[in-house]
């Protein structure tokens, strides 16, 4: 079975771990999707890791599904009382980004009507965009 149809199939049955083991055999900018995918996901309790990985991996697409995650609620993170830590770990992901959907993605964070959620989208811009060095992360 392909790495990409390992993911595909890791998603289809909600293992994680199974996802991060395909992951980890494909290029970061080849498994970038999945993660967006799944980062909007419920089913699962890996979201900060996910938005971590992400922002490392900086590739412009996955902009949308970071945007959409730091203004989702999931429950788990509400529990856990690290909701806010995954909101701004979703603004720094979107400044690592550095390109102009993800300052805008963090200028509406700014204006957002919940006060954590505009701060962090003003920290993010503050360090928008953030440095990529070649070779820092493949």
């Amino acid at each position: 079975m392909s790495e990409v149809n390992a993911m595909r199939a890791a998603i289809n049955s909600q293992d994680i771990d199974a996802l991060w083991l395909a992951l980890a055999k494909v290029s970061k900018r080849e498994g970038a999707p999945f993660l967006a995918k799944v980062l909007l996901e419920a089913w699962h309790e890996s979201h900060e890791d996910i938005v971590f990985e992400l922002g490392l991996i900086g590739e412009p697409s996955t902009t949308g599904a970071i945007a959409k995650a730091a203004v989702t609620t999931f429950e788990y993170l509400v529990e856990w009382d690290n909701l806010q830590a995954f909101q701004r770990k979703c603004a720094y992901a979107l400044a690592r980004i550095g390109s102009l959907e993800s300052r805008a993605a963090l200028e509406a964070l700014a204006k957002h009507a919940d006060p954590h959620l505009s701060e962090y989208g003003k920290e993010g811009l503050e360090h928008w965009p953030l440095p990529y060095r070649e070779g820092e992360y493949a």
